[in-house]
């Protein structure tokens, strides 16, 4: 049985900020099945705490809800009849608790009026109060407006905010191995499909087996356990508008990534993709927007999903929805046609992480400060990483596959012929050429060649020291 794990630095921080004399509203969101109850949970061990989880259901039953909780904390049951009645409870005890409201943005259904409330009782009393109130929300997009819409009562009152973020590659890798020996690329399939999401990867461990794409099959396709997944996840957090929203997802996942594009293959007008678009960045954080890393003009601007599992789900599940129905074999052959091809896009991602970790330890013969993707017209570069302090460029091709020698050299010179093309101070740069695959043989004949040459032998003995680090 895998514990709590990780998270090792969000504990710290909630730790600092509790040990403060004086009171704190820290808000913890992020998307469903991130793992923020369970950081909350180990959070407030052996500490004072009232645990409310808010559902959506009468006032009354909410208030009985809360004197229980109250109730095993004083060893006297209050009585809660209104906010006023609980926020005064509250803030006339002298003693320091951790207040955790769960689902808080729950309360918006219930009675939108308790934000009000609770910004009337902390403006009056949180100055002579010690209390840490730790609200949980699972749609960010509500969080965000609650507490960050200038024209909400409680914005401005937080004491710090938490988005709490699924495990990237390597802590995901740690975890699992937990439940399997995984070789470096298993794991790394596992982390195309199911991405670093805690809730999926105990999932994996429990049911799973070690091969990813039969884990897959069982999950999605035998069980179903996941294949209504992002319809329950986001179907809620969107709302009335949840159809629009998924078709510019589902255009996204499947390589649509301009506005143009995803506009043509939703068939909504461009002024509605717009809008939809800047509710997912923004509001949302489910889609992220890029410009090439260098030589950006608006119109390069393109959008790309952030979670891994749902650029999954909105490209096989989603979009073969009917066809899983009425033909279970069926979508799973076209499913895996088609997977060696998103495999080889979601490892550009995990290509881009292992050079962030490891410039972030020092581990590289050079040191970066910025990252990104770089197109123009139709040339595009995976990765480039510059140091403008010493005018240094680095250019990458990443590739899931196994490369012979010619297979590189073919590669390496067809990304020089590309970087070229890179206008960044050409008469005075440094520049380096890399590749990034799955395997890749004489490795260290191109590196004496001067070459930056990485594959997954590279990722795995970088796990041994990150392992360490996870526990």
């Amino acid at each position: 049985m895998v514990g709590f794990i990780d998270r090792k630095n969000e504990i710290r921080i909630l730790e600092d900020i509790y040990r403060s004399s004086s009171s704190s509203l820290v808000v913890i969101y992020g998307r469903r099945r991130v793992g923020k109850t369970e950081l909350s949970r180990e959070f407030i061990k052996g500490k004072k705490t009232v645990y409310i989880f808010i559902e959506i259901k009468p006032e009354a039953l909410i208030f009985k809800d809360i004197e229980d909780s109250f109730g095993e904390i004083l060893k006297i049951k209050p009585r809660i009849d209104s906010w006023d009645d609980f926020f005064n409870l509250i803030f006339n005890l002298k003693e320091k608790l951790t207040l955790v409201f769960d689902e808080f943005q729950n309360l918006s259904k219930v009675n939108p009026c308790v934000f009000s409330k609770f910004q009337k009782h902390w403006d009056l009393n949180h100055n002579e109060s010690q209390h840490m109130f730790l609200i949980i929300g699972s749609y960010v997009g509500m969080i965000k407006k609650i507490f960050k819409d200038t024209k909400e009562p409680l914005f401005g009152r937080a004491t710090m905010f938490f988005n709490l973020k699924p495990f990237n590659f390597f802590d995901s890798y740690a975890f699992l191995n937990a439940f399997f020996d995984l070789e470096i690329e298993d794991a790394s399939k596992f982390y195309f499909i199911f991405g670093g999401v805690p809730k999926y990867l105990l999932l994996v461990g429990q049911i799973g087996t070690g091969d990813p794409v039969e884990t897959f099959k069982k999950l999605f396709i035998d069980t179903k356990i996941l294949a209504e997944e992002g319809k329950n996840i986001l179907t809620l957090e969107f709302g009335s508008e949840h159809r629009s929203y998924f078709s510019i997802l589902e255009a996204i996942s499947s390589g649509n990534a301009t506005p143009k594009e995803i506009s043509d293959y939703t068939g909504l007008q461009p002024g509605a993709v717009s809008k939809y678009l800047y509710e997912l960045v923004n509001n949302y954080e489910i889609v992220i927007r890029e410009k090439p890393v260098i030589m950006s003009r608006t119109r390069d601007t393109r959008y790309f999903l952030l979670d891994n599992f749902f650029n999954f789900w909105f490209r096989f599940i989603y979009r073969n929805s009917r066809l899983l129905e009425i033909s279970p074999e069926r979508a799973f052959e076209l499913i895996m046609k088609d997977i060696n091809s998103y495999f080889g896009k979601a490892f550009e991602k995990l290509a881009a992480e292992f050079l962030i970790e490891m410039n972030r330890k020092g581990l590289l013969d050079f040191e970066f400060m910025d990252i990104g993707r770089w197109w123009h017209r139709n040339e595009e570069i995976d990765i480039i990483t510059l140091n403008r302090e010493k005018k240094e460029i680095s250019f990458f091709e990443c590739k899931w596959s196994s490369l012979n020698t010619k297979e590189v050299e073919i590669i390496l010179a067809e990304l020089k012929r590309k970087a070229a093309l890179v206008k960044w101070h050409n008469a005075r740069r440094k520049e380096r050429y890399g590749i990034i695959a799955k395997d890749i043989k004489d490795k260290e004949k191109l590196k004496s060649m001067g070459y930056l040459v990485f594959d997954l032998r590279d990722f795995s003995t970088f796990l041994l020291s990150w392992q360490q680090e996870f526990f």
